[in-house]
């Protein structure tokens, strides 16, 4: 991988980084009232179509095909675009239950082709789809159709999604994608443990929901979780999830933005790299939070939220 094609991939991003918005210039953004002058903002960050409408799925599109073109490896992001492959699985699955067109919930970019997946599904072939879909796909249709438990087959997806994202790292072999994916799988077992604990879910369903990761040990903190909120925290405490138990501690309300940053400030190491992937990616995911954060604030605005509604939703962690 320490190749000159790095080097020009990181040189690249870059120079593009620069481009994306910072913390203070979206803030800006907010506090814009004007329909028309927030449009012409938004088209200045290529977030609209030749008829002046706002795509954000074609710049989202065009962000990843500038990505693709640039790696001289393109395994190297396999690790992070199954995630989307469970979330198509899920909705996939859903949408054959419930008679539904799932193509608008379907993301992209991923490893396997959502028109591929969706023919196995819907023919209930589950030997036509990816080895690694398989038994999440056979849990999650059989939770659907026997319980209805909605919520359970979509844990048990959102798991595999994790584990199968953890161990491409690991196939791969590079050690800054094992320490992002093992960072996020971590980040999203704890708001798991909240929203299980929270939702006074039983440690079965804990046990079903959370992935195995090697930055704490899943049997002692499903035992803690069993005894609610703080007990959990206490086990975190010494752990590298620490920062995001102290701020459950404190009620941070940027939380959820400290969870998506936990993971990021695995990429910081490598950001002086010339020759690694961790630039590349780093350039990735705060491109694609930049595209959610603009949605978000569309969204708010022509739904006249108060600004300060609008700004609690954005996620600011790779700002």
């Amino acid at each position: 991988m320490k190749d000159t094609a790095y080097a020009f991939a990181v040189g690249s991003v870059r120079a593009r980084e620069n481009a994306l918005l910072t913390r203070e210039e979206l803030s800006s953004l907010v506090a814009v009232r004007d329909e028309k002058e927030l449009l012409r903002r938004l088209g200045e960050k290529g977030c609209l179509n030749a008829a002046g409408e706002p795509d954000f799925s074609r710049r989202a599109a065009e962000t990843w095909a500038y990505i693709e073109n640039l790696l001289p490896d393109k395994r190297v992001f396999d690790p992070v675009l199954i995630l989307n492959d469970f979330h198509n699985l899920k909705v996939l699955v859903k949408a054959l239950i419930a008679e539904r067109d799932p193509a608008p919930m379907l993301l992209s970019p991923s490893l396997y082709d959502p028109n591929d997946l969706k023919a196995a599904v819907f023919a209930r072939e589950n030997d036509k789809l990816p080895e690694r879909l398989r038994h999440a796909h056979r849990s999650a249709y059989r939770i659907l159709t026997k319980t209805g438990f909605s919520q359970l087959a979509d844990s048990v997806v959102d798991r595999a999604a994790l584990e199968n994202s953890m161990a491409l790292a690991r196939e791969y072999g590079d050690g800054t994608l094992i320490r992002y994916t093992e960072a996020y799988a971590a980040a999203a077992d704890l708001r798991v443990f909240v929203r299980c604990i929270a939702a006074g879910k039983e440690k079965s369903f804990m046990n079903r929901a959370v992935a195995e990761t090697p930055l704490f040990d899943k049997t002692a903190a499903l035992d803690a979780a069993g005894e609610g909120l703080p007990a959990l925290l206490d086990f975190l405490a010494p752990t590298p999830l620490a920062p995001l138990a102290h701020a459950l501690r404190e009620k941070d309300p940027a939380f959820e933005a400290k969870c998506d940053a936990f993971a990021a400030k695995t990429l910081d190491a490598g950001r002086s790299d010339a020759f690694g992937v961790a630039p590349v990616l780093r350039y990735y995911l705060r491109a694609g939070e930049e595209i959610r954060n603009l949605r978000i604030l569309l969204t708010g605005k022509l739904n006249n939220l108060p600004e300060e509604t609008i700004r609690e939703r954005m996620r600011l962690g790779y700002v």
